[in-house]
C-alpha cells in the first residue's frame, strides 16, 4: 500500500503542483476529500483507503523531507492514517480543509518523531536529503508528462512574489509548520499565513489560467 520511491526534486514539485491543484496532478477536489473524512468517521474503511491512495503519496513526501530517512517517513506515514482512522472525529470541518487538517497531523507527527531523535535531529534538519531512486516501470510518456508538469510549476514558482515563493517552498519542500517558518524567516505568524495564502492563489493562477475567466 505504501507509495513508490520517487527522486526528491519531483516528490517536491509535486507537493506544490497538488496544492494549487496543476493540471495533470493526481489531487482531487476538496469537496471530495470531505465526503471521505466523514464517511471515515462514520466508520467506512473503504473510504479510508481511498484517502490513502489519494493523499499516501504527498503525506509520504514530507515525511521523508521532515526526518530524512525513507523507512522511518514509510512507518509514520501508516501511523499517521492509523490515527487520522482512530481519530477522526475530531476532524472539524469549519476549521480547515480535510488536506489542510492531514498536513497539519504529518508535520505535527514528524517533528515529534524527529525530536524523539535529539542526537541526530539537529544533523537531519541541516543534511541535503539525497535523490531517491526513480520508481519502476514508469513509461516514457508518463515520465515525460510528470516532468513537463514540474517544470511548470518551477516556472511558475520563479514569478511569484520573492516573500511568497520562500514561504511555500519552506512549507511544501521542506515540511515546515506555519510557526517553524514564522521562525526562520524573522516574520509574524500573520504574515507568513497571508504569504502563503496570496501565493497558493497567484500559483493557481499562474498554473490553471482559464480558473481567472470564471
Amino acid at each position: 500500500m505504501l507509495a513508490p520511491q520517487r527522486g526528491k526534486a519531483e516528490d517536491d514539485d509535486d507537493n506544490v503542483a497538488r496544492a494549487v491543484g496543476a493540471p495533470g496532478s493526481s489531487s482531487s477536489s476538496n469537496i471530495d476529500d470531505l465526503a471521505l473524512m466523514e464517511s471515515i468517521a462514520a466508520g467506512d474503511a473503504t473510504a479510508l483507503r481511498t484517502l490513502y491512495d489519494r493523499r499516501a503519496a504527498l503525506v509520504l513526501a514530507v515525511c521523508v523531507r521532515i526526518l530524512r530517512d525513507r523507512s522511518a517517513a514509510e512507518e509514520l506515514l501508516v501511523d499517521i492514517f492509523h490515527e487520522l482512522w482512530e481519530r477522526a472525529d475530531r476532524y472539524d470541518p469549519k476549521r480547515a480543509s480535510p488536506l489542510t487538517y492531514l498536513m497539519t497531523i504529518t508535520r505535527s507527527r514528524g517533528v515529534d518523531r524527529l525530536r524523539a531523535r535529539p542526537k541526530v535531529a539537529a544533523v537531519a534538519l541541516e543534511q541535503s536529503e539525497s535523490d531517491l531512486p526513480p520508481a519502476e516501470g514508469d513509461s516514457p510518456v508518463g515520465e515525460a508528462e510528470s516532468g513537463e508538469r514540474r517544470s511548470i510549476v518551477r516556472r511558475a514558482l520563479s514569478r511569484l512574489d520573492p516573500s511568497q515563493r520562500q514561504a511555500i517552498e519552506c512549507a511544501y519542500y521542506d515540511g515546515l509548520s506555519h510557526s517553524q517558518i514564522a521562525e526562520k524567516l524573522n516574520k509574524p505568524l500573520g504574515t507568513i499565513k497571508t504569504y502563503i495564502r496570496q501565493g497558493l492563489i497567484r500559483l493557481r493562477e499562474l498554473l490553471n489560467p482559464e480558473t481567472t475567466m470564471e
